[in-house]
């Protein structure tokens, strides 16, 4: 399956899988910025500040633990034997930096509306609720281009491979590195692969100093920060990123 739009801007967001895996993920990743815009909407109509500091610990608690936010659970443990479909996956950093901000300000409605400031609450809910409809709609998340945009005005940003690349590049000799800890390496990995985890990464670098190298990991965020790691180092490094990457044709 070619990429789509919805596929880029998912992929922007850090699920870096195959535009057909994005393509099943497409509506259950619609669930979640559905109920928080829904419940910030009600904040905002109730001029609530409760409402929306319950949805500020929603999106911020879940930054440092990508597989637990609350409303993902319940998608994936209640509406998705339902539903059918696609288990959704621990949420990439780009998609928990977004929840982290925009729970951020659910804070400043909140304190708005507890300071007496409703004026300050509307204007800022009104810029907030257009922004997660731009997002259920479309999946095109403001905070994720900004994140990308930085990165790459920083040097520090590079477009993951596509299957044919990186098979290529391997058929022509360069090594592929797996960033993966043991445990997940040994429960699966692709053919030839080294295992090299992000931890270890110092300890190895004369090795991959020898020959080009390809690099991937589970979700293609390890392997981003190995890549960043290694370019600064001179070394002949290509990022495939996800896994599941691999043998997509696109």
């Amino acid at each position: 399956m070619a990429e789509t739009l919805e596929s880029i801007a998912l992929a922007q967001q850090g699920y870096n899988y195959t535009p057909k895996e994005l393509h099943k993920l497409s509506w259950g990743l619609r669930f979640t910025p559905f109920v928080c815009m829904l419940g910030a909407a009600y904040g905002l109509l109730t001029m609530n500040p409760s409402v929306h500091f319950a949805l500020a610990a929603l999106g911020i608690l879940p930054f440092w633990f990508p597989a637990w936010h609350p409303v993902d659970r319940i998608y994936n443990h209640l509406i998705h034997p339902i539903w059918g479909g696609t288990r959704l996956p621990p949420n990439p950093l780009q998609r928990r930096i977004a929840c982290f901000i925009g729970r951020s300000v659910n804070i400043g409605i909140g304190a708005s509306f507890l300071a007496r400031s409703t004026t300050v609450a509307y204007v800022i809910g009104f810029i907030l609720v257009p922004l997660q409809l731009v997002v259920i709609s479309t999946h095109f998340c403001v905070t994720s281009w900004m994140y990308e945009g930085i990165l790459r005005l920083l040097g520090m940003w590079s477009p993951p491979l596509s299957g044919t690349q990186a098979r290529k590049l391997i058929s022509e000799g360069a090594r592929l590195i797996d960033f993966k800890e043991p445990d997940e390496f040994a429960e699966s990995h692709l053919p030839e692969a080294v295992n090299i985890p992000l931890g270890n990464l110092d300890q190895n670098i004369d090795s991959l100093r020898q020959t080009p190298i390809v690099l991937y990991c589970a979700s293609g965020m390890r392997s981003q920060s190995g890549y960043n790691r290694l370019k600064k180092l001179d070394i002949d490094v290509h990022n495939l990123g996800a896994m599941s990457k691999y043998g997509d044709d696109s």
